[in-house]
């Protein structure tokens, strides 16, 4: 027997089918064995002699709206409802500006390079460590992967590595 939650998400898929999937499905699914035949002609037959004036409610006729999305975990607030992304306006260093950075007692260098490709026009390259060479275009993503082996190799999760903006500073 299905759970609520179950068939909610079967109306959801169901709902979601286009004129071609069910054509899809009509045309492969003609091999069935006698057996399975069977089976669906009996519950039919007892979904038919079933009292029709009083449906499941947790059943999907088509007619019914869908229901409201639950939240997000990652996205929500404690009220439930969605989050307002913030939008933080950074100003990126200078073109050739070296950053560096201390992480877990391993020294991290970078340079800030033009990179037309990118909406801001600069990207970091990496200049140290095992990821020495790469270009990452932003500060958080420099700082993954700078940082992505050493965090390997001690098991370190992404512990200390949130944000790419106060991790790298200018070398002065």
């Amino acid at each position: 027997m299905k759970t609520g939650r179950e068939k909610q998400e079967l109306a959801m898929a169901a709902s979601k089918l286009t004129r071609q999937d069910l054509t899809w499905i009509e045309n492969n699914t003609q091999d069935l064995s006698s057996q399975e035949v069977n089976t669906q002609e009996t519950s039919s037959q007892e979904e038919s002699s079933q009292d029709n004036n009083n449906p499941d409610p947790d059943i999907f006729t088509g007619n019914n709206p869908d229901p409201a999305p639950e939240p997000d975990p990652a996205t929500a607030s404690k009220s439930g409802k969605p989050r307002k992304r913030r939008s933080v306006k950074h100003t990126w260093p200078e073109v050739g500006t070296v950053l560096q950075a201390n992480y877990e007692g391993v020294h991290y260098e970078a340079e800030v390079i033009a990179s037309p490709k990118y909406k801001s026009g600069k990207a970091v390259k990496i200049l140290s460590g095992p990821a020495a060479g790469k270009v990452k275009s932003s500060m958080s993503g420099a700082m993954n992967l700078a940082t992505k082996r050493q965090r390997e190799d001690n098991n370190l999760g992404s512990k200390g590595v949130s944000n790419g903006w106060e991790f790298w500073k200018p070398r002065k």
